[in-house]
């Protein structure tokens, strides 16, 4: 049997009611002996927010390791594993953190499609009207599948819990992505909400598609995304949400289990291992905080400068502080109009269509009041500039490190980033071991 897949299916059941924070009653002929095959409809609700629960501590863990490795964290702990991602060995699969990250990911992966397979059975039921919950299943499975694929080289990707599967295979990883969105699409069809938020991340997974193929292998000669489908998403969701709105994990005191034991705000907010790095903030004179960070004044706090303005961005600031205030509970964002506004500028520079990049850059440049763009600076640097603000700690910047040719200042020589760009997270130490299809 396959421990992996064992712990993780078992932390899952448990998830239904540990994670949810909503009490349900189940139909159970003895509730203090309930077992799997007992679930019914009357679960269908619980289960969902479990996945949820899964999802949300997956991806605080799996942050935690990739934003290391990038140069928005610098590791100033005890713990060398964190040492050796922020220094650019990436593809290690006995590094501890990845690794105990990986179980998390792997919960979340198979609860997901578990979750969405079971409310597909239960629309037969005469009591089935659950639509609502369906789409979400669908979004939590999309999301976990976006994350695995931005950021894992190989994964392994099976639908028991007592057979092992076999690895995707590093060239396939890409299809992940064609599975993400295939849960979105199905989710807009049931026709139950959440249509904005579903285009944006159909727009965010056909953009991360586009990505990937420029770091399989690594393009820096032509580095920008074209992506008609991509762009025709992300105009949909401007057209129906907020300026400025946020898709947002969200943790919360009262559910405690949806950050694992090494996520990312733990790690940063609390255990100070890793900090935001020089590159992005001014820091405090203890050495582990941003500076000033209540304060409301980005020039105390920030070190990167807009371009244009040359002013502390107002951008980073916003992110620096939203995730640093609430301790060990921030919530994190995974797409936004922020990102729907860079999907569309970038497609629109890689075709040198100019009016929609400077329309669509100043579109951001207005949500924080900064002057308008209008030929002051190289347009492919000011757009690099505004991923790396406006997708700040969201698990792009690796990516961006490789394909711009923008290594992060952390990585030294004869480290994976460094020696073979485009390296990712591989499949990890615990499923090799316990996984016979892997050598």
């Amino acid at each position: 049997m396959k421990i992996i897949k064992t712990i993780c299916c078992k932390i899952s059941f448990l998830g239904i009611f540990l994670i949810s924070g909503i009490g349900c009653e189940l139909e159970t002929d003895n509730p203090n002996n309930l077992l799997e095959d007992g679930l019914n409809i009357t679960a269908f609700t619980p289960m969902v927010n479990g996945t949820e629960g899964a999802l949300v501590r997956a991806y605080g863990n799996i942050l935690a390791p990739y934003s290391t490795a990038s140069d928005e964290l610098i590791w100033i702990g005890s713990r060398d594993a964190w040492q050796q991602l922020n220094y650019g060995n990436i593809s290690n699969p006995n590094n501890e953190f990845t690794d105990a990250a990986y179980f998390y990911v792997n919960e979340a992966r198979f609860w997901a499609d578990d979750v969405i397979k079971r409310g597909l059975e239960f629309q037969s039921d005469p009591a089935y009207d659950n639509d609502s919950d369906l789409v979400r299943a669908h979004i939590y499975g999309a999301i976990i599948y976006i994350v695995i694929a931005d950021m894992f080289d190989d994964f392994v990707v099976d639908s028991s819990k007592s057979e092992a599967g076999a690895p995707v295979g590093e060239a396939n990883m890409v299809n992940l992505y064609d599975t993400a969105i295939g849960y979105l699409r199905d989710a807009l069809a049931l026709n139950a909400g959440f249509t904005g938020e579903i285009n944006a991340l159909i727009a965010r997974a056909e953009f991360s598609k586009g990505v990937w193929g420029k770091i399989n292998p690594v393009n820096t000669s032509d580095p920008l995304v074209r992506s008609n489908t991509a762009v025709a998403a992300a105009k949909q969701a401007l057209s129906t949400l907020s300026d400025d709105f946020s898709y947002l994990l969200q943790t919360d005191a009262k559910a405690p289990e949806t950050i694992g034991a090494l996520d990312i705000a733990g790690e940063v907010n609390q255990r100070n291992e890793m900090r935001f790095s020089d590159e992005y903030i001014i820091v405090h004179k203890e050495g582990k905080k941003p500076n000033a960070i209540n304060d409301g004044d980005p020039a105390t706090t920030i070190t990167l400068n807009d371009p244009i303005d040359n002013i502390p961005c107002p951008a980073l600031y916003k992110f620096v502080r939203a995730f640093t205030e609430p301790g060990l509970y921030p919530n994190y964002p995974v797409v936004s109009a922020r990102e729907m506004h860079l999907i569309i500028a970038e497609d629109a520079l890689a075709t040198n269509d100019m009016a929609t990049f400077t329309n669509h850059i100043n579109a951001l440049r207005a949500l924080d009041g900064l002057t308008a763009y209008s030929g002051q600076v190289d347009a492919k640097d000011l757009l690099i500039h505004s991923r790396r603000v406006h997708l700040f700690l969201q698990g792009r910047r690796i990516a961006d490190h490789y394909r711009f040719n923008d290594p992060s200042t952390y990585w030294i020589a004869n480290t994976d980033a460094t020696t073979s760009p485009g390296a990712l997270f591989p499949i990890t130490i615990s499923e090799i071991q316990s996984n016979p299809n892997i050598n």
